[in-house]
């Protein structure tokens, strides 16, 4: 990651959440586990594939909420969920930073995985903008036949979708926690979809995304401001601890701790 995008995530999680995409294609190539996290220069940005035409994004993680998407691209208000075949989503992406910063939703290609999120349409300019923010991902098709709609449609949009998936897993640390803020943002997305269209809802889709997702795990930093009133700055934080209590277990839930000075 270069630091623009630094820049970037840190600015949509003060506006709402932080930009975490992902994906599937015939342009993956293979991931690395590559330990600790990389402090370095950027990494050499992955060479985009051909843009042409329609294209849309399928946004697995922040980007499934509303504002967190409209606060990168304001014609991004329209969304529609969707569940993906062929991607494993996980808690492993990581900005390359030399201060403390939270680790992110990433996704790699995995036979037989499903991940749910959204689609929205983007523009090539905007499309290509993203990817030169997002370096050290590889822009990634996703055929059509991987992609089942839940808004009605009996079939994806015309046109290519597009994520951005992990060429390498860097997980949870003392350093680089899981952090409650980006929690909120991924799943009030979810529910989100699930008061907007009843087919999300029949699927379950806030369970759904935490059931498929993988590497939960602690250190997980109660970020929240006034934690104790969370419901003040989180209207739906009730409904989010449930699901994560509940689908997750009380040991886990139970381990989430406030940040420490």
């Amino acid at each position: 990651m270069n630091p623009e995008c630094t820049v970037e995530r840190r600015k949509a999680i003060q506006l709402g959440g932080a930009i975490a995409l992902g994906a599937r294609s015939a342009f993956v190539g293979t991931y690395r586990d590559t330990g600790p996290p990389k402090t370095g220069p950027a990494e050499r940005p992955e060479p985009l594939p051909p843009i042409t035409g329609r294209n849309h994004v399928f946004g697995y993680g922040s980007l499934i909420q509303r504002e967190s998407r409209t606060s990168t691209w304001p014609e991004a208000e329209k969304a529609a969920p969707a569940v993906v075949r062929g991607i494993s989503r996980g808690w492993y992406d990581r900005v390359d930073t030399v201060s403390w910063g939270p680790t992110y939703l990433g996704a790699v290609p995995m036979k037989g995985a499903t991940c749910n999120g959204v689609v929205f349409s983007v523009t090539p300019e905007e499309l290509r903008a993203f990817a030169r923010r997002e370096s050290g991902y590889r822009l990634t098709r996703i055929p059509s036949r991987d992609i089942a709609m839940l808004d009605g449609s009996k079939s994806p949009p015309v046109g290519t979708v597009w994520y951005f998936a992990n060429v390498t897993r860097r997980y949870p640390s003392e350093r680089f926690p899981i952090v409650q803020s980006y929690v909120d943002v991924c799943l009030d997305g979810c529910l989100e979809n699930e008061d907007s269209y009843p087919e999300a809802r029949a699927s379950q889709f806030a369970k759904e995304f935490i059931r498929t997702t993988s590497d939960w795990q602690t250190p997980w930093f109660n970020d929240r401001i006034y934690p104790w009133r969370p419901f003040v700055y989180v209207p739906r934080a009730n409904a989010i601890d449930t699901l994560i209590r509940d689908e997750l277990g009380e040991k886990l839930f139970g381990e989430i701790t406030l940040p420490r000075r």
